[in-house]
Parts: structure tokens; sequence; C-alpha cells
């Protein structure tokens, strides 16, 4: 009888059955806990973009404080955590507004029951999310670079300076150098911000801490329609050997040549300059209140060469009103150059979606305006400039477009993680 007991295989199913249930039943165990686990994480991350959200949206109060975003943080973040908390679980928040009002972090940590936990001796567990949410805009943004993947999309050399207190220089760059000083060049601006990096270099300084991964902006002047207009008023005009001239609005085929120091003074209203350039060089000189230029074509762009003088403000009404400079949509890559050591006034908006701005001079640019904004494909100062962009918008009867200056177009915020 023993020696049948010790052979006979009947019930041996069982017996494993048996001896593997426990592991069975913890296996599964151990996968519906990772699922809850899995699923609360979802649930508190929601929570912490909600509440970054929410409270970046307070940075576009020019009231508000850095209390009142951590306040509503942590109260929107505690309402959406709410829901779907395990009993028993402690749940911890911070909030903390960036650098330069950029934008709000906020942190969820919460430590949760573990009931599979409990027969490992690990009664709890830990979850932790982060969300970061940035302001798009500035309360005065007065110059962006708008090429959203290429290095230098604004840059600095040989000593350049941009003077841009009280307002934002911003690059759509995801480059690590989107933005770019060197040589010696200096960037002084209220905010730095870029969508890729920032880099200094060779004794280039920046006055403020440049914001890095800034969310990328659409275009601020995107809304804005060119003027029409059929035939031409002016073919190839060109006032040279010392002449001194009125001109009018109108079209100008051919371009427009200012040369030989001749005097051009502009009544005001708009200029379309059709197929050819823009040009004052060889000492002359072309002033104008209230006037706008609509560069129409590839090769309609605008050069001041060094012995050049300029002095112009954009119109204060209609279609191109805040608006001295605005480039074909449809040209592409076109670059405009202000070389001039006398171009002191350059009241209004440079408008240049699909061109460079070039500027190489050894004197102020626009240090006597009210105001200067430029929006350009791509920005680079050379050789020792100053581009001064000032930001008295109430110091002048020349409207800024929507979408810049005071009022940004797109002041929304955005997750960048």
């Amino acid at each position: 009888m023993r020696s049948q007991f010790v052979t006979d295989t009947r019930g041996g199913v069982l017996l494993l059955f048996a001896l593997g249930l426990p592991a069975f039943v913890g296996g599964a165990a151990v996968a519906v806990e990772y699922a809850t686990l899995t699923q609360r994480r979802a649930q508190l991350q929601t929570a912490a973009d909600t509440a970054a959200l929410t409270a970046a949206k307070e940075l576009r109060l020019a009231n508000t404080t850095a209390s009142r975003v951590q306040s509503v943080a942590k109260s929107t973040a505690e309402a959406s955590a709410q829901m779907g908390r395990r009993e028993g679980a402690s749940t911890g928040i911070e909030a903390s507004m960036l650098d330069g009002r950029s934008g709000v972090q906020v942190s969820i940590n919460e430590t949760v029951p573990s009931l599979i936990g409990q027969l490992l001796s690990a009664p709890s567990m830990q979850v932790g999310v982060v969300a970061v949410a940035r302001v798009a805009g500035s309360s005065r943004l007065c110059m962006v670079g708008l090429n959203p993947k290429d290095p230098e999309t604004i840059s600095l050399n040989k000593q350049a300076t941009l003077t841009a207190n009280g307002c934002t220089v911003y690059s759509n760059s995801k480059a690590a150098d989107g933005i770019k000083a060197a040589d010696q060049s200096l960037l002084k601006a209220d905010r730095v911000c870029s969508s890729g990096g920032v880099k200094a270099d060779k004794g280039a300084n920046l006055s403020s801490k440049p914001l890095t991964d800034c969310p990328q902006l659409a275009d601020p002047l995107a809304h804005l329609v060119p003027p029409s207009s059929a035939g031409c008023d002016f073919n190839k005009k060109e006032v040279k050997a010392g002449a001194v001239v009125t001109l009018s609005p109108g079209v100008y085929c051919g371009g427009l040549h200012i040369t030989e120091k001749a005097q051009v003074t502009l009544s005001p209203g708009v200029y379309i300059v059709d197929g050819e350039k823009l040009k004052v060089e060889k000492g002359a000189s072309m002033v104008g209140e209230n006037v706008g230029f609509y560069l129409r074509g590839a090769s309609a762009t605008f050069e001041f060469a060094f012995d050049s003088t300029i002095s112009l403000s954009a119109p204060k009404a209609g279609a191109m009103a805040g608006i001295l400079f605005f480039d074909d949509r449809t040209s592409k890559f076109d670059s405009h150059k202000i070389f001039s050591n006398d171009a002191r006034k350059l009241l209004g908006t440079i408008y240049l979606p699909n061109g460079v701005l070039n500027i190489d001079a050894n004197k102020p640019i626009a240090d006597q305006s009210a105001y200067t904004i430029v929006v350009a494909r791509r920005v680079e100062l050379y050789s020792g400039p100053n581009l001064v962009l000032n930001t008295d918008y109430e110091g002048t009867d020349v409207p800024v477009p929507k979408g810049v200056g005071p009022t940004p177009a797109d002041n929304a915020v955005a997750l960048t993680r």
C-alpha cells in the first residue's frame, strides 16, 4: 500500500494548482495595481497640466503677483486631483512662477496606499508629475525672428548692440543658437526668449537672463492685408544730381533710386515699390512723415547706403497704419539693408515675413523714434551698430499694429513640459 501511495499520480494536477495559485493571484494583483497606478499618474498629469495652463494665463495681467499665480495653480491642481484619489492617499502640490514671468511650473507628488504592497512590507507607493506652461507672447513684443529652425535667426556680431529696454526680443528658431551674440556684442532687453537656445561667446553680453524652450509664436502680423493697386504711376523713378523734390504716393514700378546728394521729401501715403529696389545712396536723403512702403516682388527690397540720410514715420491711418515697411509675403529670403549712419528716425513697424534685415552701421539706428518694432524672418547686426527699439507708444500718434508692441497677437499659453 505504501508503494502504491508513493507512485500514485492521481490528484497531482490539483496539488500543482494549489501550489501555483498564490503566484497566479499575486501576479494578477500586481498587474491590477500597476494599471491603477498608471491611471492615477495620468489623472495627476492632467491636473498638473490644467493648473499650469490656468495659472500661466494670470501672467497676462499687469497687476498679477507671484503669490496669486501660485494660489491659482495650487487651487486648480487640488480641485482636479481630488477626482480619482484613493482613500488614504496624501497629495502634495507645489507651484512656482518662472524667471521673467515667462511661465508656471506645477509639481504634484502623491503617496498612494498599495494593496499588494502591504503584503510585501511596502504599504505605499509614490506617484509624481510635473507640468510647465509658458506664455507665448509678451506685454511688449518689439522684435521677432520668425525662422522656425535655422541657426542665428537673431544674430549680433562684431561689437553690435541691440537695445530693447522695456520689451521682448523673441526667436522662433528651435536651433541651439537661435539667438547668437558674438565678438563683444551686447543685447539689452527686458526679456530675451528663444524657442531653441541662446549662445553668447567671445565676450558677448546679455543684460538679462535669456529664456529658452519658449513656445513658437505664430506670425503676429499675419492678419495684415497688402495694399492693392493696378498699373504703374512711375517707371524706374530716379532722383539724382542734387535735385530737391517732393514725391507723391503711388506705384513705383522698377523701383525708386535716390542718389548723388538728391534730397527727397515724401508726401504722406503708401508707396508701392514694385519689381526693383528702393535705394538711397551717395549722400542722398529721404525724409517723410506718415509714409508706408509695400515692397512687391522678390527684387523689391530697400537699401540705405552708409552715407545716406533716412528719417521716416509710418502712416497714422489706413491699411498700413503703423507699418513702415511691409515686404511681399510671396518673396522668398530677400535681403534688406540699413547701412546708413544717419537713420535715427524709423518710427513704426518693419515687417519682413520672408526677408532678412541686415544692419551694418557705425551710429545708432532708430534711436530718435518713439517706437520701432521689427518682425522679420531673420535679423543680422554687424560691425558696431546700435539698433534701438524704443517703446514710447504713448509718445506718438502713429498707432502700434495689432499683434505687437503693448498688445501682442499671441498672448496664449502653451505646455512645454
